[in-house]
């Protein structure tokens, strides 16, 4: 019995392992699957022919592949899939790319910082001067490499993140120099936008080619901006044309790119809670849409030249020239091409007999025209935007050049409120009246720090401020590192103020350092620098008499007319006119006298020969 039943079953274990070319009965079909099914555990383990020989067997199947192997697997096959023929799949995962590197430069930053300045300076002992000069350098090179990082991840992802790092670029009285220093290569350096994506754009948006519109289309950009870029055309009918054409791919991403940017700031007050840059982000919101409008740039190309056209009529000479707009749509922007250079081209100045001097003091004019005599205020005046040409036939122009200002998308409309508080404030801070500084930093900025307050608005160091030395003492290098050394010091009391102010006041801020640093990158000399606070001075002066004037107009009607009323009524406008003759005289004699002071002629010589004898 023994005998058989070990030969049943070696009978049955061949039946079963060995391949079989006739059909399987049923039940030994079932069986098997089920066998299988579960790996031979528990149906196996119960049949007595199989219990002692399945551990030696099983061995010879193929092994299951393990299931975290094959989910991601199946995943990123599905995910390339996807990728390449949907759309909507494509553009969220690209979107969570673009979300991602801003995000990981951000947390890897802002880890560093905490590391770097927390622990990593622990070997180093507080007032020991050696390891102060450490602590700097060590810190110097904490923002650089930071700096950096954060610039290659806006310049991976382009468009709005090029436009944050230009404006972090202009942040000089709040960032380190490593900072506005790093940035500084994104404001003329943007990748442009293939040609093939330009002439889908021209077919999405106009529903034609390209060569419906132009005769002729230069495929190399002559202009990379951080959200456009600019060709030269000819139009069907040979008209020479600057057309300005979106990147493709901000309308896909702008939506997105602004949440991330809002989010991330977030995050920044999180891990910094003594910073505070949620205005960054609110300023975007606000302000980018308008800009990726080119229907809103047209309007306010035309609006500003009609501005300055109006102030030559009314006897104010300008040297501004706005390119004329022939047509425009959401994304495209055609107009009129004119030949030039960047205002900052320093041999083109030179090899045109243009003086920086009168560059310099014309940008004054215009801007302080746009700010307190319009309200109407071109916020991004950096040399990209800015072009200068040799003075053409028939220019109303009253020098030997030409200004032409370009990129109209982002303005700001001051109220008449806001100018003549403005107003009153810089002519408080030129004459050095501290407690008038006070009261107009807190109405207008909504700050009692009105020393630092001062320091931002003006470039300058409140010393100099103090002593009424704006137009009368040139900001030399010394004085630069002093105020950057403050700056790095106070970027917590400097991030509050910038909270708390209006964003119009913000984005002025932003403007006076533009013209700042265009004064310095065209070397710009010392009378320059205190002319422009002269020219300015001059036309804050107007601004604060033509509210005095409105203000007594309106008291005339609204008033019953009697002889004391008539009385005060002329006392006010008399002593409004003559404080104002005496500002602007005053600063006209100021301006002469830089102006002589810089000739170097015999009469100035012995002007000042005798101004020393006598003192």
């Amino acid at each position: 019995m023994a005998f058989l039943r070990s030969c049943q079953g070696q009978l049955l274990r061949h039946s079963i392992l060995q391949p079989c070319t006739r059909p399987f009965p049923s039940s030994v079909t079932s069986f098997s699957q089920t066998t299988i099914r579960h790996g031979f555990s528990s149906t196996t383990a119960s049949h007595p022919a199989m219990r002692h020989s399945v551990p030696t067997e099983t061995s010879k199947l193929p092994r299951r592949i393990p299931l975290k192997l094959v989910v991601p697997a199946i995943a990123l096959a599905s995910g390339a899939v996807f990728y390449n023929i949907d759309d909507s799949f494509k553009h969220t995962m690209l979107a969570l790319k673009r979300c991602l590197i801003a995000g990981e430069a951000v947390v890897v930053v802002g880890l560093d910082y905490k590391y770097s300045l927390d622990y990593a300076n622990r070997d180093l002992k507080e007032g020991d001067p050696e390891d102060d000069r450490e602590r700097e350098l060590r810190k110097s090179e904490l923002h650089k490499r930071s700096a950096a990082r954060l610039r290659e991840a806006m310049r991976q992802n382009g468009g709005i993140y090029i436009k944050l790092g230009q404006h972090l670029a202009s942040l000089k009285y709040l960032l380190p120099e490593e900072w506005t220093s790093a940035m500084e290569p994104l404001q003329d350096r943007c990748p442009p936008s293939s040609i093939e994506s330009i002439q889908a754009l021209f077919i999405a948006d106009l529903g034609q080619p390209m060569s419906s519109y132009f005769a002729s289309f230069d495929l190399e950009p002559i202009g990379v901006a951080s959200l456009a870029q600019v060709h030269k055309a000819k139009l069907l009918d040979g008209q020479e044309v600057a057309v300005k054409i979106q990147h493709p791919a901000l309308s896909e991403f702008s939506t997105v790119d602004i949440k991330t940017v809002a989010a991330l700031t977030k995050f920044v007050a999180y891990v910094f809670p003594e910073f505070e840059f949620s205005w960054l982000s609110e300023e975007m919101q606000v302000s980018l849409p308008k800009e990726l409008n080119f229907n809103c740039e047209a309007a306010n190309a035309a609006r500003v030249d009609t501005n300055f056209n109006n102030a030559r009529a009314e006897g104010s000479k300008s040297t501004i020239k706005v390119p004329g707009v022939i047509w425009s749509k959401q994304r495209v922007l055609v107009m009129e091409f004119m030949d030039g250079a960047r205002i900052d081209n320093l041999q083109y100045l030179k090899d045109n007999n243009i003086k920086v001097s009168e560059v310099s003091n014309e940008m004054a004019r215009t801007f302080s025209q746009m700010i307190y005599k319009d309200g109407f205020v071109h916020c991004d005046p950096h040399p990209g935007n800015v072009m200068i040409r040799p003075v053409p036939a028939g220019s109303p122009s009253p020098r030997n050049f030409e200004i032409i200002l370009l990129d109209h998308g982002l303005y700001r409309e001051l109220t008449p409120e806001f100018r003549l508080d403005y107003a009153k404030l810089w002519t408080s801070i030129i004459e050095s009246n501290e407690e008038e500084i006070k009261y107009r930093a807190m109405k207008l900025g909504g700050t009692d720090a009105y020393k630092l307050f001062s320091s931002i608005l003006t470039g300058r160091d409140w010393s100099v401020v103090q002593d009424a030395q704006l137009t009368k003492k040139a900001r030399n290098r010394d004085e630069m590192i002093m105020l950057g050394d403050k700056a790095g010091n106070k970027i917590a009391e400097i991030a509050d103020i910038l909270a708390k102010v209006p964003r119009d006041l913000l984005l002025l801020f932003k403007t006076n350092d533009l013209l700042r640093a265009l004064d310095e990158d065209l070397g710009a000399d010392d009378g320059s620098q205190m002319r422009t606070f002269a020219v300015m001075g001059q036309y804050c002066a107007r601004a604060i008499y033509e509210a005095d004037r409105t203000e007594i107009k309106s008291n005339l009607v609204s008033s019953q007319v009697t002889v004391s009323f008539l009385t005060r009524t002329l006392r006010s406008w008399f002593r409004a006119y003559c404080s104002y003759m005496y500002t602007t005289l005053s600063l006209d004699l100021f301006v002469w006298w830089i102006d002589f002071e810089q000739s170097g002629s015999i009469l100035h010589l012995v002007v000042s020969h005798l101004g020393n004898l006598i003192l």
